[in-house]
């Protein structure tokens, strides 16, 4: 059986519940659902909405104009009205909070976190944003729906603290921040300051996910039985027999 890959989002809310509860989550995860859109377009453009600077340029590159934005995800959305409709919202959002900020970016060249089963996880865009002398990295929190809970806030600024500063003692000073999508038509950023007070340590963080791909694997085998059961059910007999 091929192993499926939770998402950072799902994987950082369902982080160390009670096996019961997890397994409850990860079934309903698992069940067949139509997925609309996806946010790959905005995060294929988010250097551009974010005034990434480039490398061997001495002086300020400019932020991409909007309009430029605007056109880049639109090219990413290959035409799909929907994904054009929901990645435009939060491109323009992320222009404005960078704009307001005075922010500008420059791209990290950092590896992901390999977690269970040889699932490669980023938590956090690879871009250290610069504003008013602070150095930062963010995760962007897009879903309208199931966004970040505070459990799964301190997971994902967990993950952040080893991926970006454990393993790059360079940047043990980065500060880490979520940003808030919020669930309105224009999408704005709210900033939360992770916190240094909860960070969890790499094997207790490691563990669980163990534990959680432990838990899908088990889901998905009883899936399977399930379906095949039924299939075997609804084939009925091979040969019918009559006393005619």
């Amino acid at each position: 059986m091929k192993s499926r890959r939770l998402t950072e989002t799902d994987l950082a809310n369902m982080s160390f519940l009670p096996v019961e509860a997890k397994r409850a989550r990860i079934e309903a995860i698992i069940k067949p659902k139509r997925i609309i859109g996806s946010y790959e377009p905005f995060r294929s453009t988010a250097g551009d909405a974010l005034n990434e600077q480039f490398p061997f340029f001495f002086e300020d590159q400019g932020a991409t104009p909007l309009g430029k934005l605007e056109e880049a995800v639109a090219k990413a959305c290959k035409g799909d009205p929907t994904l054009l409709k929901m990645n435009l919202a939060v491109a323009r959002a992320t222009h404005s909070f960078a704009t307001a900020r005075k922010l500008s970016a420059e791209r990290l060249s950092v590896r992901p976190i390999t977690l269970a089963f040889g699932h490669a996880y980023e938590f956090g865009m690879p871009l250290i944003m610069r504003f008013e002398g602070v150095a930062c990295v963010a995760f962007p929190d897009l879903r309208r729906t199931g966004p970040l809970t505070t459990r799964g806030s301190r997971f994902v600024g967990s993950m952040m603290h080893q991926r970006f500063r454990v393993n790059y003692p360079d940047f043990r000073d980065l500060r880490r921040e979520i940003w808030r999508y919020q669930d309105t038509h224009s999408r704005e950023i709210k900033p939360i300051p992770c916190s240094e007070a909860d960070l969890i340590s790499y094997d207790d963080l490691s563990a669980d996910v163990a534990e959680s791909y432990a838990i899908l694997h088990s889901a998905m085998l009883h899936d399977e039985e399930r379906r095949r059961h039924a299939t075997h059910r609804d084939a009925g007999p091979l040969f019918s027999t009559s006393n005619g």
